[in-house]
């Protein structure tokens, strides 16, 4: 039998990444990392070269620095804090829409606009009042009357 070397195992980030999103566990103390912790050092913070998850005091007891492998990154961000900013919207461009009577700058198509004139057509069908009430109002105003 002849020995063949295999070729070295190359690692990147999508890989960590990868196996990151596996476990939730913390790679120092090997418990579960949750994500609403109320004691300060449970805190989950996500390393920012990789993405693993840590408690906040673990992540300090290890000096401050990723214990992952190939990672040599010092700063982590909190779990739940947002990554990209939020969208905004501003009371212009909503204005603008509504001056079009465009609520999603189309126009209602015509079957849209047969449904709406259909709803409240039956709206106000079913909000006057039928026989049998206007009847039983009549009887108790002649009641009140006589």
């Amino acid at each position: 039998m002849e020995e063949q070397e295999l070729p070295p195992i190359q690692i990147t980030f999508d890989d960590i990444a990868e196996a990151n999103q596996l476990s939730l566990h913390c790679p120092i103390c090997s418990n579960p990392v949750e994500r609403h912790a109320e004691v300060r050092e449970l805190v989950p913070v996500v390393c920012r070269g990789c993405g693993t998850l840590y408690h906040r005091a673990c992540w300090e007891q290890g000096g401050g620095k990723c214990a992952v492998l190939g990672c040599a990154s010092t700063s982590y961000r909190l779990y739940a804090e947002p990554t990209t900013p939020a969208l905004t919207i501003t009371h212009k461009d909503v204005a603008q829409n509504v001056e079009r009577g465009r609520e999603n700058g189309r126009s209602p198509s015509p079957l849209t606009k047969e449904l709406k004139d259909q709803q409240r057509r039956e709206v106000e069908r079913l909000r006057r009042p039928g026989f049998w009430q206007r009847l039983w109002k009549w009887l108790l105003d002649q009641i009140q009357i006589g």
